[in-house]
């Protein structure tokens, strides 16, 4: 594939999931019985949520595949009787 297809399919990725965003804050509004939202507002708190999301997997995905690595290297060491401490 190339970059520019990669850039395509991720644009069209991050617009889907700002606007599954939108409709989700729209119902919250609407369930809360406040006013409906403009969409200058919606756009900005959609676009917030959705880069704050990105932002936490990408710091809790860096961890977990760290500790993935880790299992596998005692594991890999245990299954050849080596010491693992």
């Amino acid at each position: 594939m190339t970059g520019k297809k990669n850039s395509s399919v991720g644009s069209k990725l991050k617009a889907a999931e700002k606007e599954l965003t939108k409709g989700i804050l729209r119902w919250a509004i609407k369930r809360k019985g406040m006013p409906p939202a403009d969409e200058e507002n919606l756009d900005r708190g959609s676009e917030r949520i959705v880069e704050e999301a990105h932002r936490i997997v990408k710091t809790h995905s860096r961890g977990v595949w760290s500790e993935l690595k880790k299992a596998k290297e005692e594991f890999v060491k245990a299954s050849r009787g080596e010491d693992t401490e």
